[in-house]
Parts: structure tokens; C-alpha cells; sequence
């Protein structure tokens, strides 16, 4: 035939056909990895050390930032709060009923009463017991007593 070439017949190879790797005579045998495999497996694992880095700082700077964004989102409910107390103070009537609440205070001609109910535990001193181990009389009764007993205990 007339321009097909065939292959030439390895000295090896019988007329049953090529020769197993395992029944090779000159003792080489193929790698179980080929070049190719053993040149891209490199690459993968270089390509993967030098990605963990970036993705790892990647992942730590998202989460400062949620946290970030959540301190952010706390501390603008609290200016919010102080910003309608402070709005609540610039009301007149809010002002004269915290004054009539906190500090008793009354508008002139007004007539004001305070009831003092003894169950009620909003004054602590008057909670408070008297004290019974205390010295009695007045400082300087006390005075004269400390110096007749210096003076007995001298002699």
C-alpha cells in the first residue's frame, strides 16, 4: 500500500503483540505517575499553599468587619436613645413634670403635700435602727468620765 507506513516491530514485541510492562526484558518498567500527572499534582499543591494565606486573612478581615459593623449598629441604637432624651428635654412640659416628679417643685399658688407613709422603705433612715451600743450624754460629760479614768489609772 502505497503511503501508509507501519509502525516498526519492537525487537521485544512477538506476533501475539506488545509486550506488558511487567514482561518487558530490559527490566524498565512505567511509573505508576506519569510526568504530566506528577508536574500538575506540583502545580495544584503549590497553587494551594499559596492561596491558603490570602483566603485566610480574607476570612478574618470578613469577620472583623461583621463585628466591626455590629459594634457600629449597637453604639448608633445608643446615640439614638440619648438623642430622643435629649429631644424629651427640650420639651417644656417634660421638664416641669420631671422637676414636679424628682424635685417636688410646684407652680407658684399651688398648694403642696407630702404624704409620708411609714411602711414605705424609700427613706432608709428612718429604716435605720438607733444604735444602742453608743455612747450616751452629751461630749462633755464623756470628756470628764476618759479623764477621772486616766487619773485612776494612774496611781
Amino acid at each position: 500500500m502505497l503511503g501508509v507506513t507501519r509502525p516498526r516491530a519492537d525487537s521485544s514485541e512477538s506476533a501475539a503483540g506488545p509486550v506488558a510492562p511487567s514482561d518487558r526484558s530490559d527490566g524498565a518498567r512505567r511509573s505508576f505517575v506519569s510526568g504530566r500527572t506528577a508536574v500538575l499534582l506540583g502545580i495544584a499543591v503549590i497553587a494551594v499553599i499559596l492561596l491558603a494565606l490570602p483566603l485566610r486573612e480574607y476570612l478574618a478581615q470578613r469577620s472583623e468587619i461583621n463585628s466591626a459593623s455590629e459594634k457600629m449598629s449597637e453604639q448608633q441604637a445608643k446615640v439614638d436613645d440619648l438623642q430622643r432624651q435629649v429631644d424629651q428635654w427640650q420639651n417644656e412640659e417634660y421638664i416641669r413634670g420631671q422637676a414636679r416628679e424628682r424635685l417636688h417643685f410646684m407652680l407658684p399658688g399651688e398648694v403642696g403635700y407630702k404624704i409620708i407613709d411609714p411602711g414605705n422603705t424609700e427613706n432608709k433612715l428612718a429604716e435605720r435602727a438607733p444604735r444602742a451600743e453608743g455612747p450616751s450624754g452629751p461630749w462633755y460629760d464623756r470628756l470628764w468620765r476618759s479623764i477621772r479614768a486616766a487619773e485612776r489609772s494612774d496611781n
